[in-house]
């Protein structure tokens, strides 16, 4: 972990008001104050309304100022207007500050308190097995922005103070119709002029019409929403009992956004017990999560301008859902996290070339001497350590026996649909060298749902500490794009072998994957060739000592259309093996684990019975479950279903602007529809078919003839 922050003090005397104009009596009396706020938001309060000031006097005002050591800090305008701010998290519930009116005609002196409640459900806690992970509702992970000292929050085994990683974020990038670059990506919100935590890409809420953006707006969408499986359960079977009240995050689901604004009209996933599209807790809906507890949050690109990378809004919304399961015996699944991103183009470009990725710095306890490596088969990047001792005695170092970490993706984006089964093997039974290596949905006998794994790995360093310029941070939309794609900060590919690079020895040739060790068993990061030297690529071989090690793993390239929704879903796994003295026996335990783990993922089987993913998924075609005929159309268009519909389907449909101009409920069963079109403008329209197992898009050509 490197961050660079800049500290600024403020200072405030006592302050003369003269002839106070708001007046309520003879008396004179400062009344205390409550001031509500969250982290990171100014908040503007005249002090002095409640209070009782006689017509006329002048007055002096001490303090007022500032409350718990700086936590709570102020602008003082005029007339008894101050604007507070709360810079940064973790401060506490509750602050006081103090502040004296002196009534300068009597000389009397009155004291008050001013009581800041601090509102902040912007970052909660995933810990219901042995993990205790926090994530943030602006989609920065592990660790909290604007907190005062950078607090770690992936601590394992939960409660002993020690931690793997100290930050992890989503990346994603791609380039519209006209060839122009979008990128949205972070690694600890610095920005250009490095005040860590600042500088955000991502903003926390749904998209929406941008003249509705606003402060209110912006408190109203930064929580993260807490839920356990049986809290859900208690509500489906007890929503209808006399005084009943659901808990608060069941009572504020936000299953829909509010189309006056520009919202979309569906956000957080939701059981719709009656089917008409609306979330109702106390009409039998409730939220649909995944695993025994599971936190959701939303986030987008659109709000503010990108200050970490100075790239172009892409106009993406993310509805993320961290979970775990309580599986205390199994010791894959109670030491293992997971996290799935569903990313919409809320935008009206299509995207080419787009990549998501995720960047992770690991700190496995102490920083400085841990090692990376990547396992292409599995689709993982593991951190482990460098030496057999981690750490010198330091209260966050895991000592003798340290552990390994993953970030495994378990599937990446939907690739395109051909209308056949993608095969995992040739005709001779032997593996393709494609995709289907790390990839799901090859060779399962169901056609357009295959979805990308991990399809490229490096390791970022910093040139401060004396690592090649070439790898170091990022600080430009086209640096982030290009780590996506395997290019260095000089406009090379990597290649194979040393550190990636012809200066630091590598041998070639080009590669996808950094440190694969011997796990790419068919060359695919190598485009199927063989290395021009030994396989065996690792940073041992690559003669590297144990460092701060901080990675990019990503998947694409792939197309965005606008309307479309893709996903990633990532494990993040952990093993300890205590017999061995060679770091390296953490590694393979944690590679059993994750086989563990995938396997229940691919099969949506949990060890033991029950499924991964709380129901089955819709086993259908994805972007091919129906036909629409006329198409053409300029009146009217039939959609008909191969099968008839399984679940209750809702079909939105998006103008080229992006706006919804239609919306439409189709009932489970329902084999064909007629839709009338005949008030839509010509143009091209984007048929977003949603319902709880299944997604798909198509498109209609609307041609009205004058």
């Amino acid at each position: 972990m490197k961050i660079t922050s800049r500290v600024c003090c403020f200072a405030m005397l006592s302050l003369i008001l003269l002839s106070v104009p708001q007046v309520f009596s003879q008396n004179f009396q400062a009344v205390d104050d409550t001031i509500d706020m969250v982290p990171g938001f100014p908040k503007t309060v005249n002090l002095l309304a409640n209070d009782l000031i006689p017509a006329g006097d002048s007055i002096r005002v001490s303090g007022g100022i500032s409350a718990g050591n700086g936590s709570v800090i102020s602008t003082w305008h005029y007339q008894g207007m101050v604007t507070y701010l709360v810079p940064n998290r973790g401060v506490g519930t509750l602050l006081t500050g103090t502040y004296t009116l002196v009534n300068l005609s009597s000389l009397q002196s009155s004291a008050a308190h001013m009581i800041f409640r601090i509102r902040d459900k912007s970052y909660d806690t995933l810990k219901i097995n042995d993990v205790e992970a926090l994530f943030t509702a602006s989609g920065y992970n592990f660790m909290l922005p604007l907190n005062r000292d950078y607090s770690l929050g992936f601590f394992i085994p939960k409660g002993s103070g020690k931690s793997t990683i100290f930050a992890n974020t989503l990346w994603i990038g791609g380039l519209d119709e006209h060839d122009s670059l979008h990128v949205a990506a972070e690694r600890y919100r610095q920005g250009s002029n490095l005040q860590a935590g600042k500088n955000p890409d991502f903003y926390a809420g749904p998209i929406m019409d941008s003249s509705n953006y606003s402060i209110y707006q912006d408190t109203t969408w930064s929580i993260v929403w807490n839920l356990k499986k049986s809290d859900i359960d208690y509500h489906k079977t007890h929503w209808n009992d006399p005084g009943y009240h659901p808990v608060t995050s069941i009572l504020t689901w936000p299953g829909n956004g509010n189309v006056t604004l520009g919202q979309s009209s569906k956000l957080a996933p939701f059981h719709d017990a009656n089917g008409d599209g609306i979330y109702n807790p106390m009409e039998g809906d409730c939220p649909a999560i995944r695993g025994d507890q599971a936190l959701f949050f939303m986030f987008n690109d659109d709000r503010g301008q990108h200050l970490e990378t100075g790239g172009k809004k892409l106009g993406v919304e993310i509805h993320a859902m961290a979970y775990a399961f309580d599986l205390p015996m199994d010791s894959a699944f109670s030491k293992t996290i997971f996290l799935n991103y569903q990313i919409y183009n809320r935008a009206v470009h299509t995207y080419h070339d787009a990549y998501i990725g995720t960047f992770t710095d690991f700190d496995l306890g102490y920083a400085l001497d841990d090692y990376l490596q990547c396992d292409v088969g599995r689709g993982s990047i593991i951190g482990y350590n460098g030496k057999a001792i981690d750490g010198w005695g330091q209260t966050g170092a895991y000592g003798a026996h340290p552990p390994a970490q993953s970030i495994t993706m378990l599937a990446g984006p939907r690739m395109a649909p051909t209308g056949t089964d993608r095969p995992r093997y040739n005709n001779n039974g032997l593996p393709l060298c494609n995709e289907s290596i790390n990839g799901t949905g090859f060779g399962d006998g169901i056609a357009d749902n295959e979805r990308m794994g991990l399809r490229a790995f490096s390791v970022l360093s910093n040139s401060y500490y004396g690592t090649p310029a070439f790898m170091d941070d990022p600080s430009k939309a086209v640096e982030y794009y290009n780590y996506m794609k395997g290019i260095w900060m000089d406009s090379t590919r990597m290649i194979y072998g040393g550190n990636g690079h012809a200066d630091y020895g590598g041998y070639g040739p080009e590669a996808s994957f950094m440190f694969p060790g011997e796990s790419d068993t068919l060359n695919w990061g190598c485009g199927c060739n063989p290395p021009n030297g030994p396989v065996n690529w690792s940073e041992r071989t690559a003669h590297n000592l144990p460092h701060d090690i901080r990675s990019f793993g990503t998947t694409g390239p792939f197309t965005f259309h606008p309307g479309e929704m893709q996903e990633i879903d990532i494990a993040f796994v952990w093993a300890r093996d205590y017999t061995s003295d060679d770091t390296l026996a953490s590694v393979i335990k944690l590679r059993a684990m994750i086989d563990t783990v995938r396997k229940a993922f691919l099969t949506n089987s949990l060890p033991g019975g029950g499924a991964f993913l709380g129901v089955k998924e819709q086993k259908g075609p994805s972007g091919a479950t129906c036909s629409i005929f006329p198409n053409p159309a300029n009146s009217a268009v039939t959609i008909e279903f191969f099968t008839p519909l399984v679940e209750h389907t809702i079909l939105d449909v998006f103008n080229s602007t992006g706006k919804v101009t239609g919306r439409y409920f189709f009932p489970k069963g329902t084999v064909k529809t007629r839709i009338d079109i005949s008030d839509y403008p010509s143009g091209l329209y984007m048929l977003n078919f949603n319902g709880l197992k299944s997604h798909w898009i198509k498109k209609l050509s609307v041609v009205n003839c004058p």
